[in-house]
C-alpha cells in the first residue's frame, strides 16, 4: 500500500526517482469520481493579475485583463477565456510604448496578498504540491496584444522592438514574482508559453533562443536558486525547444502532446525531464459511441508506453464542448478513475 502523500509522490518524480504510483497533472482540479484521491498538484497564480479560469462567468462583453486586452469566455472550449477576435490593442510594434502600460502595484502588501491567495487554496499543502505560476508567457502576451499575423511579423521584422517590449514586460512580472515567491514558498515553479501548434513550432529554435529563452532563463533562476523543480507548460509540437529549456533547469514539461516523438524525447533526457502527457482525447475517443472501456484502455495504453522507467505523469483530459457538457464530464470521470486505479498499481 502506498505510504507517500500525493505531494511527496509527485516531488519524487520531479527529483528523478521512480514514484510509488503514476502521478497526474490535473487540469480540472480534483479528480472527478475519485473521492479518495486528492490531486497531486494545485496551480496558483496571483489574483492581482485578474486570472480567469475555465468555467468563469465574465460579463457579456467580456473583461479587460491588466494590460487592457478584452477577453471573452469561449463556450465551445468549456469557458476558457481568450482575447476577443478583432479587438487587438497594438497594430504597430514600434508604438508599444504608447499603448502598453503596466499597472501600478507599488502600494501592494505582498505578504498579505500571498497569504490571502494561499488561504483560497482548496487543499492542504501537506498533501498537494503547490505549483506557482508567476506570469510571463511573452509569446502569448505579444499575440494577445497584436494577433498572430501581426505578432509573428513583428518578431521577424522588428526583433529589437519586440525585445524592448519583452524587457518591459519581464521587469514587471519578475519584480512581482521575486516579492511574491518569498511568501508563497512553492513546491514547484511553473512557467509556460504556448510557442507551437499541434503540427509545428510557431518560431524557429534560433528565434526562440534570441527572443524568448533569456526571459525564461531569468525566471528559471528563481527556482534554481531555491533548489525547487521547474515545470514548463508548452502545448503543441514544441519538443524542438527542450534542449535549451532543460539546459536552463526545466525539470518537467506538460502537456506533451502526441505530435511529439515522446519515446525519443524520453530516450534523450531520461528522468531529467518529466513527461506530463502522452494521452489525448482525439480520434475515436471523441466519437459519440465510444465506450467507457475504450476510454479506460486508452489510459492503460499511455501508461504502459510512457511510464515504465519513471519520469512520467499522466496529463490529459477531454475538453468540454460547453460549460454544461455532461457527456464530457462523464468521460473525464471515467478517464481519471482509470488513471487512479491503473496508475496506483503500475509500479507494484
Amino acid at each position: 500500500m502506498a505510504h507517500l502523500t500525493p505531494k511527496e509522490n509527485l516531488l519524487r518524480v520531479m527529483s528523478g526517482e521512480i514514484p510509488e504510483w503514476v502521478p497526474s497533472y490535473s487540469y480540472y482540479g480534483p479528480h472527478p469520481g475519485v473521492d479518495e484521491d486528492p490531486p497531486n498538484m494545485s496551480v496558483m497564480n496571483s489574483t492581482l493579475f485578474g486570472n480567469r479560469r475555465m468555467g468563469a462567468t465574465p460579463p457579456p462583453d467580456g473583461f479587460k485583463d491588466i494590460w487592457g486586452v478584452t477577453c471573452v469566455a469561449v463556450e465551445a472550449v468549456g469557458g476558457f477565456s481568450l482575447p476577443k477576435p478583432g479587438e487587438f490593442i497594438l497594430d504597430d510594434i514600434r508604438k508599444w510604448r504608447d499603448i502598453i502600460k503596466a499597472p501600478d502595484f507599488s502600494g501592494v502588501d505582498w505578504e498579505k496578498a500571498a497569504k490571502e491567495d494561499l488561504e483560497k487554496l482548496p487543499y492542504s499543502r501537506d498533501n498537494v504540491a503547490l505549483f506557482y505560476g508567476p506570469g510571463g508567457g511573452y509569446f502569448q502576451q505579444l499575440m494577445s496584444f497584436m494577433g498572430f499575423n501581426e505578432g509573428l511579423v513583428a518578431m521577424y521584422e522588428e526583433p529589437e522592438e519586440v525585445k524592448a517590449l519583452f524587457d518591459y514586460l519581464h521587469e514587471f512580472y519578475l519584480d512581482i514574482a521575486k516579492k511574491y515567491i518569498e511568501y508563497v514558498n512553492p513546491d514547484v515553479l511553473s512557467l509556460g508559453d504556448d510557442t507551437a501548434s499541434e503540427r509545428a513550432p510557431f518560431v524557429s529554435p534560433e528565434m526562440f533562443r534570441e527572443l524568448l529563452l533569456p526571459y525564461y532563463d531569468d525566471f528559471a533562476r528563481l527556482g534554481r536558486n531555491r533548489g525547487i523543480p521547474i515545470n514548463f507548460h508548452n502545448c503543441g509540437k514544441s519538443g524542438v525547444y527542450f534542449n535549451d529549456l532543460v539546459r536552463i533547469g526545466i525539470t518537467s514539461w506538460e502537456p506533451v502532446q502526441l505530435s511529439n516523438d515522446i519515446l525519443e524525447i524520453q530516450k534523450k533526457f531520461g528522468r531529467h525531464l518529466v513527461i506530463g502527457g502522452g494521452w489525448e482525447g482525439r480520434g475515436h475517443l471523441l466519437d459519440p459511441d465510444v465506450t467507457d472501456e475504450e476510454i479506460r484502455a486508452s489510459v492503460r495504453e499511455a501508461i504502459d508506453k510512457y511510464a515504465p522507467n519513471g519520469g512520467f505523469m499522466f496529463a490529459g483530459a477531454f475538453t468540454p464542448g460547453s460549460t454544461n457538457d455532461e457527456v464530457t464530464k462523464h468521460k473525464n470521470e471515467v478517464l481519471q478513475k482509470e488513471v487512479y486505479d491503473y496508475g496506483h498499481n503500475f509500479y507494484k
